[in-house]
């Protein structure tokens, strides 16, 4: 199949909402309409709206299906190559503060919009996406630089999302401590448990896992 083009470097906020969203779903998972898409676009423009979509994902509610919801955001975490957030979030085009603030704000994207509907499968998996690279060995905190700043930007986040009210968000958030590799992790998740004496064996037995790295 041939790429589709898609220029969206003066595209308008809303342009943006609905390049991302508005497409048939797939029929079959492999197979989305941004595995054949090629983008340009302007990453500071990009991030800054990133920002703003994480900042008040409401507008999304009662817009598009939850399957155009669960495409749209496999999109944004990996799917559409340097202008995923994956590898927005490492373009030094765009200055640091603007990276780091694109990490925070999906703390409320989580808050506002996924702590109500999970969107099956991107929401458990969004820091899978993000967080892997020092899970796998290609960033490391003892380099230094936005290795390290990013590390930690990663598990603030991490940590505003652990304390919200709702399991799916939870366990979204040790998914992505388990593989963060951060140095305060076990500490953090040991305070979670102390916060949460009820919550269910398996999810505590995840948890556990997470504070010392083992989850997949």
């Amino acid at each position: 199949m041939s790429a589709l083009r898609y220029d969206i470097r003066d595209a308008s906020f809303e342009d943006f909402v609905v390049f991302l969203f508005a497409h048939d779903v797939a029929s079959s998972p492999e197979n989305p309409w941004y595995r054949h898409a090629e983008v340009d676009y302007d990453p500071r423009r990009i991030a800054s709206y990133y920002i703003r979509l994480f900042n008040a994902p409401r507008l999304l509610r009662g817009r598009f299906s939850a399957a155009e919801l669960e495409q749209g955001f496999w999109a944004i975490q990996t799917g559409l190559r340097e202008c995923s957030v994956r590898d927005l979030i490492w373009d030094r085009t765009v200055p640091l503060e603007i990276r780091e603030e694109c990490v925070r704000s999906m703390a409320d994207l989580y808050a506002q919009l996924f702590v109500d509907e999970p969107i099956d499968t991107s929401s458990n998996m969004w820091w899978d996406s993000l967080a892997y690279d020092w899970h796998s060995g290609n960033r490391a905190r003892a380099k230094g630089g936005e290795d390290r700043s990013m590390q930690d930007v990663m598990f603030a986040t991490l940590g505003k999302i652990l304390d919200l009210p709702v399991e799916s968000c939870q366990k979204a958030a040790l998914h992505g401590l388990g593989h963060l590799h951060h140095p305060d992790t076990h500490e953090l998740v040991q305070s979670y448990l102390a916060r949460n004496p009820t919550i269910a064996p398996d999810l505590r037995e995840y948890a556990l896992a997470a504070a010392e790295f083992r989850v997949l």
